[in-house]
């Protein structure tokens, strides 16, 4: 029988550490610590960017908050900075109501390659905010934090079958700012 020593252990400590670190940088997003590094990187594009959400919200007294992601669908690590843009729409893709508005402090978020990001969009009870003046959507617009809007909107940016009440003049939505990793429905609500 051999003798195990000190330096098998610790030989044996190194490699266990060695493969976590791997697995944890390999497929987790990566947040960005300096603004260095994050300029290195390219900023994620409408081409790389997938947008998707939970249809259930995590509901409170007079507020429901869903989890909206972002994945990379790319070749290559990007960055996300600050809030997305969203808007109800109508069934033929038409806004419905006011835009959400942002909320948060912004962050820098750089997504690995199939990497995913969320952020928390807030919808207010429409009775207690507009009573009388709201309006049913079929969906969300969702344009990414530092994206413009493609011509025409496509499918990368429109959550369909997502129906939400909305304020006819005022908005009743909030987004937060992109934040690493995917969000969990009906427990992420920042």
């Amino acid at each position: 029988m051999k003798q195990t020593t000190f330096s098998d252990k610790r030989f044996a400590a190194l490699a266990i550490a060695a493969i976590l670190l791997f697995a944890v940088t390999s497929t987790a997003p990566m947040i960005s610590s300096s603004p260095v590094a994050a300029a290195t990187i390219a900023n994620c594009s409408a081409g790389n960017t997938f947008v998707w959400a939970a249809f259930e919200g995590a509901g409170t007294a007079g507020t429901t908050y869903y989890v909206v992601e972002f994945s990379n669908i790319g070749s290559a690590a990007c960055t996300l900075h600050g809030n997305a843009t969203v808007w109800a729409v109508n069934k033929t893709g038409l806004q419905v109501g006011k835009p959400a508005t942002h909320q948060g402090a912004p962050g820098t978020v750089t997504l690995a390659r199939d990497g995913t990001a969320h952020s928390i969009l807030d919808v207010v009870d429409t009775g207690a905010t507009c009573p009388g003046q709201s309006l049913q959507s079929t969906g969300i617009r969702v344009v990414p934090p530092g994206q413009f809007l493609p011509n025409p909107a496509g499918e990368k940016d429109e959550v369909k079958y997502f129906p939400v009440e909305v304020c006819a003049h005022q908005s009743s939505m909030h987004v937060l700012p992109v934040r690493p990793g995917t969000g969990i429905p009906l427990y992420t609500t920042s």
